[in-house]
């Protein structure tokens, strides 16, 4: 269904420029042109910094004087290339001349964002010795703008104009390519007349937007859909007749506009997302149209989605299988899929999924998923597009499984996911396993649909190899419950910590100072020691060098003594219940280098007093400590995942200390994060072959349970639980959700386990490779080594497949080849 599409395969689309006429021009006689981009080398001599990934061209497809223009391309932010700044350098003496701009009052530079999302848009001038200027103009999609920056200003900025080096032109990068074109460079004594230029230029980039083209590139793909619309009286088949009919309707009137646009860019833009709108009406329908065709004589459609993905309930095409799938598994793990309803038009009432005719030895069971409304006032960091979702859809975005109950009433034409829980032991025997699941609703009847779950011959641990310390508040998590007792608190403190540790997450407090009145009892840490995760290391307190006074070195001692008399008593009673060697001081959350000497003075003085107990920081600092002597006073740094420094892991590594990776609120794409509008996907990736393939010890998250003032989520599939958890941002803070019984799981936590759990596969696929018997094939060895580095799923923590059959292929070929290692 996918191929006709392709005006709409990706998200964010950049504008397609076609051929106009040649622009007047707009020079006075007496101006001084620095580039007009007129000639083929008008770009001899510029700088790209990052040539691989952005580029810098001249183009007659659009101009605003003469014939061409400079295009900037930029380009997505998938790597760590990509976290460069994009520019473009336009040097004097080689793309600019090198004349005295003093003879002149203005410098004046038209640009244009031929992009489809806002951009921020750059004009910097510089001298030889870096001094600079710099202007920006926020600039909405596809829209022209002109620089005119005095030439006075730029001297009474420091920039010497008699030793002048650059022009720079940039923006900021996206997760989305984009496009920014320049032109008509000069130095002129007559101020612009802005509002008069643009509308002179608007004519050009109407015509650059390619309106008729992108409407008949709709309606084409339309009509192959409606083509599939299998005929006949059905409701189900009249349903998907009325959808096309309708959006050909929209079409038509968008025909209409196009043929009245004039001059009106405004118009001209509202129209040119209108299309794109409908483009993705299209490729809903066609997930419809598909279903239908696997299914033609059911009322409600059955597709199966893959745990790594989400199904949107409105707007956006199902990322869907309608074939039957098999799920691979191994021995003590769980795995998960989605059953997707598609009621075509209708309203479901009392909708759910059960599991039917299941073999002994597996673990099955079905529950809805819950959307939430992500427009504003939340707030996205943009996700990266794929064929399914653009990169900042505001709409319901799903992301609780409601494990309180069985069923929900949908609204019309509403898909609706059940997350299908898989759980095997590590008793359950190798083999296949056939699940028949079937969907029932008010008023229709019973549908089945199946699927394998095939279990292969390999045990993995209950304990995640990869250590987590993952926190929470006790009194936020009991807020929407209502619980202010103590005794009451801390039980459902339990709770939470039976939950996380069922997600291979062991529960833990760095903040325990801010949350918590003292250090935890050794009756606590006892239950953490006894669930299967068991207790790996615990936070006894938090050392915060903000508190101190910087500027006074002879009150250091004092405040810090004050600090390690608090928790003298604790640390007496974990030496002697034998817990002392998994405690750690917290150290300086995300402090930099104006801490060090403080810093170094108090974890001195505390390694002198509590010799063996551990330390671990968040400081900032990507060398941790190498150069500033704090390596040795800190026995676990944790820095963000974007950092990778294998020398500095391995030197950690043989000193016997440990370097970890945590996930913060700025870490945004291409890096993982648990923000709900990223793809789940994502996390799996992260915990498991990337976090293997970097040789991290731990994963660290500051909150599972930022609900201030939320109430308990209750209610329908498209839930009115407010998602924002940290300021305006949604799932920061936050990976599960207050149930009615208890805590229910995100979409997020689930990858996280099964992140979790495949770093565990590697960890028994390279066991299998150090174990092998000296006569195993060579050539199998270096396919088990070749796999066990992920690198057919991770280049690099910038770096991976976004797509989850790729992950998938990945993963089967690990476990087809531990098959063979047996």
């Amino acid at each position: 269904m996918r191929g006709p599409l392709r005006l709409l395969v990706t998200a964010v689309l950049l504008a397609l420029f076609v051929p106009s006429l040649v622009a007047l021009p707009a020079a006075a006689a007496d101006d001084m042109v620095l580039a007009d981009f007129e000639s083929a080398d008008a770009l001899k001599g510029a700088t790209i910094l990052v040539p691989g990934l952005d580029q810098a061209t001249v183009t007659d497809t659009f101009a605003s004087t003469g014939r061409s223009a400079m295009a900037l391309d930029l380009g997505p932010m998938k790597s760590k290339q990509g976290q460069v700044f994009p520019r473009v350098w336009l040097n004097v003496g080689s793309t600019l001349p090198d004349v005295d701009w003093t003879q002149w009052q203005y410098l004046h530079v038209g640009v244009a964002n031929a992009s489809a999302e806002p951009a921020t848009l750059y004009l910097v001038v510089f001298d030889k010795a870096g001094k600079y200027v710099q202007r920006s103009i926020a600039a909405q999609p596809f829209a022209y703008h002109v620089f005119q920056l005095k030439v006075s200003d730029i001297a009474a900025a420091g920039v010497n104009l008699a030793d002048l080096a650059k022009v720079q032109l940039s923006s900021e990068r996206s997760v989305n390519p984009k496009r920014l074109l320049a032109d008509d460079l000069r130095l002129t004594n007559t101020a612009t007349d802005i509002p008069a230029e643009v509308a002179r230029v608007a004519p050009k980039l109407i015509g650059s937007m390619n309106l008729n083209g992108l409407h008949a590139d709709a309606a084409q793909a339309l009509e192959q859909v409606r083509r599939g619309i299998k005929p006949g009286p059905l409701g189900p088949d009249q349903h998907l007749k009325k959808q096309a009919a309708s959006i050909r309707t929209e079409l038509d009137a968008l025909k209409t506009r196009i043929g009245a646009v004039g001059n009106d860019a405004d118009e001209a833009r509202a129209i040119w997302f209108a299309v794109r709108d409908v483009g993705w009406e299209v490729k809903r329908l066609a997930s419809l149209v598909s279903a239908r065709k696997a299914q033609p004589a059911a009322p409600v459609g059955l597709g199966f989605a893959d745990a790594m993905t989400r199904v949107y309930p409105r707007d956006l095409p199902c990322d869907c299988s309608f074939a039957k799938p098999t799920v691979d598994a191994v021995r003590g793990e769980h795995e998960g899929l989605q059953l997707v309803a598609i009621p075509y038009g209708a309203a479901l009432t009392d909708v759910g999924v059960k599991v039917r005719a299941l073999r002994p030895g597996i673990t099955v069971d079905a529950h809805p998923v819950l959307s939430f409304d992500m427009k504003p006032p939340v707030r996205q960091h943009p996700a990266t597009p794929t064929a399914f979702r653009p990169s900042n859809y505001t709409g319901w975005t799903p992301d609780a499984i409601q494990t309180g109950y069985d069923t929900v009433d949908t609204e019309a034409g509403d898909l609706q996911a059940f997350w299908v829980s898989i759980e095997t032991s590590q008793a359950t025997r190798p083999g296949v396993y056939p699940v028949v699941l079937e969907l029932r609703a008010a008023g229709l009847p019973p549908q089945l649909t199946r699927f394998d779950v095939k279990v292969h011959d390999t045990t993995i641990a209950r304990q995640s190899g990869l250590r987590t310390a993952i926190g929470h508040d006790p009194k936020a998590y009991a807020e929407p419950y209502g619980v202010t007792d103590p005794a009451e608190v801390r039980r459902l403190v339990d709770e939470e910590y039976d939950f996380l540790d069922r997600y291979l997450l062991q529960g833990d407090n760095i903040y325990r100072k801010v949350y918590e009145t003292a250090p935890p009892s050794v009756e606590s840490l006892r239950k953490i020691e006894a669930r299967p995760g068991g207790l790996r290391q615990f936070n006894i307190w938090y050392f915060d060098p903000r508190v101190f006074d910087r500027t006074k070195p002879d009150t250091w001692a004092a405040q810090a003594d004050e600090l390690f008399d608090l928790i003298q008593p604790y640390v007496e009673q974990y030496r002697a219940a034998g817990l002392l060697d998994k405690g750690y001081l917290y150290c300086c959350d995300e402090t930099r280098a104006e801490h060090t000497e403080l810093v170094k003075f108090v974890l001195t003085r505390f390694k002198a007093r509590f010799p063996g107990v551990k330390v671990l920081t968040t400081i900032i600092d990507d060398q941790m400590g190498r150069q500033s002597g704090l390596d040795k006073l800190i026995d676990w740094w944790v820095r963000d995942v974007p950092w990778f420094e294998p020398d500095v892991i391995a030197e950690r590594h043989a000193a016997g200390r440990e370097a970890w990776w945590y996930l913060h609120a700025g870490n945004r794409n291409p890096t993982p994060n648990v923000f709900v509008n990223y793809d789940p996907g994502q996390l799996r990736t992260l915990l498991g072959p990337m976090a293997h393939q970097a040789g991290v010890d731990g994963f660290l998250y500051y909150r599972v349970d930022r609900w201030y003032g939320h109430p308990l989520l209750d209610d329908d599939p498209t839930t009115s639980w407010d998602p924002q958890t940290w300021n305006d941002l949604a799932g920061d803070g936050s990976l599960l959700y207050p149930g009615p019984d208890g805590p229910v799981p995100s979409i997020r936590l689930e990858n996280i386990r099964d992140g979790l759990e495949d770093y565990n596969l590697l960890d028994t696929l390279q066991q299998a490779i150090d174990t092998a018997p000296p006569a195993t094939d060579p050539r199998l060895i270096a396919e088990a080594k070749r796999l066990l580095s992920g690198k057919d799923v991770v280049t690099s923590n910038y770096e991976y497949v976004q797509e989850p059959a790729k992950y998938r292929t990945w993963r089967a070929n690990v476990l087809t080849t531990l098959d063979r290692l047996r």
